[in-house]
């Protein structure tokens, strides 16, 4: 190794003593130190010290594997990173101990190992090992992030140790240390700097992203597209999985949150939670099981799966929920509008729900808001009203009579069309929806129909979340897209809140248009993405992780014995030996004898001059009287025997050895 004695060991030393591993780094450290002290090596082949590196890199995956598998993804390279330069030591030691420098860039490249390529990897490498394993150990150390002076005290230690050594020998050693004193004190303080910028980073950062989170977390109201212009597109984008036993059918809608106050200005429209508050839901028997409601009678049951950033947000449920089961979670929560939060729950969330669609459980019962028809909306709403006679009609009679309204006179259309400029105020989308264009989204048909009802004296709410489409291929699971977001309405009959779709039938097969031939990639995506989530936080992690430690030194001692077996091992009488240098003709020639002789006589070969320079400067002191024969036959002669392609003969290589033995004889 290319370092000072004992930088290794200490190096390897300050990092077990920063990660609590000290016995495991002294051992180490006399490993990577022991090789300066004994001359026993082992004859180890280039492709040896790949395999080595190989080892090393089977080890880095499996650490990660098992960093992963053990702790979630945040948490994971705290798990391994520590053990950085235990993972790679093997490799440090094969070089170490290894009688020739076997170290190539393609030890390091697998594309560098293919055949043409080895004059991109022909360079010796072996100095640079110890030098990346250095930093490979800082930065192992640095992940236990001890915010002491200790840690930078190493840094600048260690730091000003190899620079010492690379230093200029030119330069005095006062600059030196100066300029080092000033980095030091510039880092010292930058790294405060850096830590405090760091934390308000993460301040404003958190701030941010609870900002952006807060609509789905609370749900106390939703904008809708209505009167905005354009082309309403959503993607083919997973969101929930919904399985089914197979014999019942799926809920054909699951809800996120309802609505009772409904505002619009402009191209704004808005629906407002008047009871937004969440209440806390006690667990049941089970650490898992979430009861919704006292009584537990609910003729179905669905099991959901969907993912949450940061396990937290609203679930999607049936009407009527009364019990989640399976939902692993540390709480849940309820509100009067139907909608179901979770806290502090796997990114992957899987929940059984078991739920009676004829049953209000969750939703609070009507209030005075669910009657309440913006002024604005009132005229048109009232003309509407009148033209299918919804005065003094029983409520499922209002809903039928509102149905057929919709699904005769209507279509629907992803286009949003704007609203005419009216400077009254009175010209609402809304209106344009009811009195002239007839055709629009769920959003414009939920709003219009939540209304009507509320005319009619029916209780009505507006309500968000998905539909549920056909099972594709006939199987039991049912994707729902984000293209099946829809927007439908309460309407409370007979002491219960019940689902009421106005939506023509045909909207599913419009949404279904925006199909991408992409779709069964980023679908295979997903289900790879979901299958491995669904292993990682409810299978069972702990036998992979048990296989993974038993397995790394059964590969570790199998790769040393098969590797050691067929090697043996080498004394060093001296230096390493250094790999065979390339011998091109001429090397032996016996001029280099009598330049060596010339030198003696005062008029020695300048660096990088020419043979014939040279002999022109001979001949000139052989004329200042000093005792140098001729040199120009053997100098041809040397030429040819040196640069000529084709070489000399043997007579010429004998008359080469005889000229040079005469002149030597005369010179003596």
């Amino acid at each position: 190794m290319n370092v000072p004695p004992f930088f290794m060991g200490l190096t390897l030393l300050f990092w077990g003593w920063e990660v609590k591993l000290l016995p495991l780094a002294a051992a180490c450290a006399v490993g990577v130190e022991l090789p300066r002290v004994i001359r026993w090596r082992t004859d180890f082949s280039e492709a040896d010290i790949r395999r080595f590196w190989d080892l090393c890199e089977i080890l880095f995956l499996g650490a990660m594997m098992y960093g992963y598998a053990t702790t979630d993804i945040a948490g994971g390279p705290a798990k391994f990173m520590p053990w950085l330069p235990l993972i790679f030591f093997p490799f440090v030691a094969a070089t170490a101990f290894s009688a020739h420098d076997r170290v190539r860039l393609s030890t390091y490249f697998w594309l560098l190992r293919k055949p043409g390529r080895e004059t991109l990897s022909a360079k010796p490498l072996g100095a640079f090992v110890p030098y990346w394993y250095f930093a490979v150990c800082f930065i192992a150390a640095s992940i236990m992030n001890v915010r002491d002076i200790r840690f930078y005290a190493g840094v600048v230690l260690f730091g000003g140790w190899l620079l010492w050594m690379v230093r200029s020998r030119t330069a005095p050693a006062s600059a030196w240390a100066f300029v080092i004193a000033i980095a030091v004190a510039a880092g010292f303080f930058g790294q405060i700097g850096l830590t405090r910028l760091q934390a308000l980073v993460e301040n404003k950062a958190g701030q941010l992203f609870q900002n952006l989170e807060a609509p789905d977390v609370e749900f106390s109201q939703t904008r809708t597209s209505i009167g905005s212009v354009g082309r309403l597109k959503l993607s083919g984008r997973i969101i929930l999985r919904v399985e089914t036993d197979g014999r019942h059918p799926p809920p054909s809608l699951l809800r996120k949150a309802s609505f009772s106050s409904y505002q619009s200005s402009g191209d704004r429209a808005t629906w407002s939670a008047s009871r937004p508050e969440f209440g806390m839901v006690t667990p049941g028997a089970g650490a898992a099981d979430w009861p919704l409601a006292t009584s537990r009678a609910a003729p179905s049951t669905v099991k959901i799966s969907t993912f949450l950033q940061n396990g937290t947000g609203i679930l999607s449920v049936p009407n009527g929920p009364t019990m989640l089961d399976g939902l692993l979670a540390t709480s849940v929560q309820t509100n009067a509008c139907g909608s179901v939060r979770v806290r502090e729950a796997p990114p992957l969330v899987r929940y059984t729900v078991e739920y009676n669609e004829a049953a209000s459980t969750i939703d609070a019962p009507p209030a005075a808001a669910d009657l309440e028809i913006p002024p604005q909306e009132a005229p048109a709403v009232a003309e509407i009203a009148g033209e299918i006679g919804l005065t003094s009609q029983p409520p499922l009679a209002v809903l039928q009579r509102v149905q057929n309204f919709f699904q005769e006179k209507f279509t629907y259309s992803r286009y949003l069309k704007g609203t005419d400029y009216d400077p009254t105020g009175r010209n609402t989308p809304l209106r344009e929806f009811l009195l002239r264009d007839r055709t629009g989204h769920c959003e414009y048909f939920a709003t219009a129909a939540t209304l009507l009802l509320r005319q009619g004296g029916v209780p009505a709410r507006y309500a968000i979340g998905f539909a549920v489409p056909e099972a594709e291929r006939g199987g039991t699971v049912h994707l729902v897209r984000a293209r099946h977001a829809h927007a439908w309405t309460l309407a409370y009959v007979n002491g219960a809140w019940r689902d009421f779709d106005t939506t023509p039938a045909s909207w599913d097969e419009v949404e279904e248009e925006q199909k991408t031939i992409y779709q069964p990639l980023t679908d295979l995506l997903s289900w790879l993405r979901y299958a491995f989530a669904g292993w990682r936080y409810y299978g069972d992690r702990r036998a992979v992780a048990k296989l993974l430690l038993w397995l790394a030194p059964v590969l570790i001692a199998w790769f040393v014995w098969r590797l050691l077996s067929r090697k043996r091992g080498v004394r060093l009488e001296g230096r390493r030996p250094q790999e065979p240098t390339l011998h091109y003709p001429g090397l032996d020639s016996e001029f280099y004898l009598v330049e060596r002789q010339v030198a003696k006589t005062g008029v020695p070969r300048r660096g990088g001059e020419p043979l014939q320079e040279w002999a022109d400067r001979v001949e000139t002191a052989r004329q200042h009287g000093q005792k140098i024969a001729p040199l120009r036959d053997i100098i041809a002669l040397h030429y040819a025997y040196r640069f000529d392609p084709q070489g000399i003969t043997p007579a010429q290589r004998r008359k080469l050895r005889a000229c040079v033995d005469a002149w030597l004889e005369n010179a003596s």
